[in-house]
């Protein structure tokens, strides 16, 4: 699929599946780096850098800033590839690469993320700016599949604390899927995803037997400007998150 039928696709609908872009090998060495880095990096992330899920076994349920750690990772967001589609959706600017994120989504352990839409996180003003997910695992609904709200990238909604850690807001109201219809993104390893920060997502629990581990990599217009009372608003809010966290 061409750059511009991506790009097209992108504007229509706030997101684009683009298959295979990463090779198995590619994939493979994606998997062993991140393994290792589970095994000796997670450990001694900050609080807000990893998340665990709430299970017995305490699963790793997401990491952010896998790029300070990593020079692998700090490396991957720089891929020749997915840049050239950025820069076909976003043609004026300079593309900035942003944080490298990890979703876990453990077998019979991956919890329900609220839907919600990131520029509610990431106050970037104009919202031109997109996460890129690599998928690791296959993808399904089976074991929580993102769910994409086709259509909804074109204003922010009303959000709240959701009181899910690692997905801090919710929203308010429930997806009106008459008029943004919702799409799981059934993925193979080595697909890859690019969803605006505008549009709707979410994911169900993973009640299957399989992971569905998936990396993120976020991108944005170097005309895009954070919105810094809004960005202190929320760390607040995230900040009375983890003290009620702390306190359970």
């Amino acid at each position: 699929m061409g750059h511009h039928v991506i790009a097209n696709e992108f504007a229509r609908d706030g997101f684009s599946i683009v298959r295979q872009l990463l090779s198995q090998s590619e994939v493979a060495e994606i998997d062993s780096q991140l393994t290792d880095f589970i095994k000796h990096v997670a450990p001694r992330l900050n609080e807000g850098e990893v998340y665990y899920e709430d299970s017995p076994l305490r699963p790793v349920k997401a990491m952010h800033g896998m790029n300070r750690h990593s020079e692998f990772f700090n490396k991957l967001r720089g891929h020749e590839k997915i840049l050239s589609i950025i820069r076909t959706i976003w043609p004026e600017g300079d593309i900035i690469q942003e944080a490298v994120s990890y979703f876990g989504k453990p077998a019979r352990d991956g919890s329900v993320t609220p839907p919600h839409q990131d520029n509610y996180f990431q106050h970037w003003v104009p919202p031109l700016a997109l996460t890129v997910t690599i998928s690791i695992d296959l993808s399904t609904p089976d074991n929580g599949a993102l769910i994409v709200a086709g259509g909804s990238h074109k204003k922010l909604f009303p959000h709240h604390p959701s009181g899910v850690m690692g997905f801090s807001m919710t929203m308010d109201d429930p997806v009106d899927t008459s008029q943004y219809p919702e799409q799981h993104l059934v993925l193979q390893p080595g697909d890859i995803t690019l969803h605006h920060i505008m549009v709707i997502h979410r994911s169900e629990p993973n009640r299957s037997d399989h992971p569905r581990r998936q990396l993120a990599m976020g991108y944005r217009s170097s005309l895009a400007k954070k919105d810094e009372l809004a960005a202190a608003r929320h760390k607040r809010t995230l900040e009375e998150l983890h003290e009620k966290h702390i306190a359970r």
